[in-house]
């Protein structure tokens, strides 16, 4: 099982990989750059990890409780994943392969900028709420 330590640390990552692929993503003649396209592939399988290892620890610890709201917590937390992952699949197989016409490109911007907030809300969710949550009900 992951502890909440390398949870924390997977999302300063995830974090990180956001504010340099916010920059890239600026640049239509990167868009098939080989580095960057490893770069998005290194950040997809980060935030697959981390979801998957959040499920199984977070998740199923949580959805466990006997007190019902943190039981509910964990399904709105569980549904959140849910979310990501529908988006961010698609998102990244276009990352690769966008025109970099500027109409594309733009979209391609728009795009980029709600999948990358998206986890940032994710990402502070987890930090502000989702951390203290299990420190207070199951560290002991």
């Amino acid at each position: 099982m992951y502890t909440l330590d390398e949870l924390k640390r997977q999302n300063q990552e995830i974090s990180d990989l956001i504010d340099v692929l916010s920059v890239l993503v600026e640049q239509p003649n990167l868009h098939r750059n080989p580095f960057v396209c490893d770069l998005v592939s290194s950040f997809n399988e980060k935030v697959w990890m981390h979801l998957v290892f959040e499920e199984n620890t977070i998740y199923s610890e949580l959805a466990k409780h006997h007190n019902p709201d943190i039981s509910q917590i964990a399904r709105d937390f569980h549904e959140s994943a849910r979310q990501i992952r529908k988006h961010f699949t698609g998102y990244v197989k276009l990352w690769c392969q966008t025109s970099t016409d500027s109409g594309s490109h733009q979209a391609f911007i728009e795009q980029s900028a709600k999948i990358f907030e998206l986890l940032r809300e994710r990402v502070k969710y987890e930090s502000e709420e989702m951390f203290p949550l299990i420190e207070r009900h199951f560290d002991s």
